[in-house]
């Protein structure tokens, strides 16, 4: 449903989306050679328990992902720095890819709290930005302390408008094609507009 990989090449989105985060910032493609009893998704951790074991440090900053002609996105991401100063990507990925870019950001540290990603779209279509509304919903929404009771039910209600909107870019549709739910009408006209009052 949310396809995403490390871009082929660093092209101008890319280097936009680099600039916004961190000014004047390199990325630079790293082979993946996952340290033995890593996590999935624990950068943090793997990073921390690899440093007390070998030494070197944390080094903070962003893994770069495109979902082509979709959207490009940063993910809050450390990798090791090794006593030598060589960066490792020693996390494995879920999806199997070999090598990862990343930007280091030395202006970041780790404090364990959840960083949403920085989503960009790359095309002004409202699928598109409604991926990107209800992905950024469901991070607030996990965090909001204010409504616990509630949470639950606001999460699983955003979760099933964010993979019908993503299994609709997915399946190559954009706002002015009909409704993925069958209804004739167009997404901008049918689910478009519920999840558009639903946003807010």
């Amino acid at each position: 449903m949310y396809t995403t990989t490390t871009p082929a090449r660093i092209d101008s989105s890319v280097r936009h989306l680099i600039e916004s985060l961190a000014p004047g910032g390199q990325a630079s493609y790293l082979d993946v050679r996952p340290e033995p009893g890593a996590a999935f998704d624990g950068c943090f951790s793997n990073v921390r328990a690899k440093s007390e074991r070998d030494g070197g440090r944390m080094l903070c900053g962003w893994q770069l992902w495109e979902w082509p002609r979709v959207l490009v996105e940063a993910e809050f991401h450390a990798v090791w720095l090794s006593p030598g100063g060589q960066m490792e990507e020693i996390t494995p990925k879920r999806h199997g890819e070999t090598s990862v870019l990343f930007v280091p950001d030395e202006r970041c540290g780790y404090e364990g709290k959840v960083v949403d990603n920085v989503r960009v779209p790359l095309d002004d279509d409202q699928l598109i930005h409604h991926f990107i509304r209800v992905s950024r919903a469901i991070v607030e929404a996990s965090a909001d302390g204010t409504r616990a009771g509630d949470r639950p039910k606001r999460i699983a209600s955003l979760r099933r408008a964010q993979r019908f909107v993503g299994h609709s870019i997915h399946a190559g549709l954009r706002e002015h094609d009909p409704c993925l739910c069958g209804s004739g009408s167009r997404y901008r006209r049918c689910h478009g507009c519920e999840l558009e009052r639903a946003l807010g």
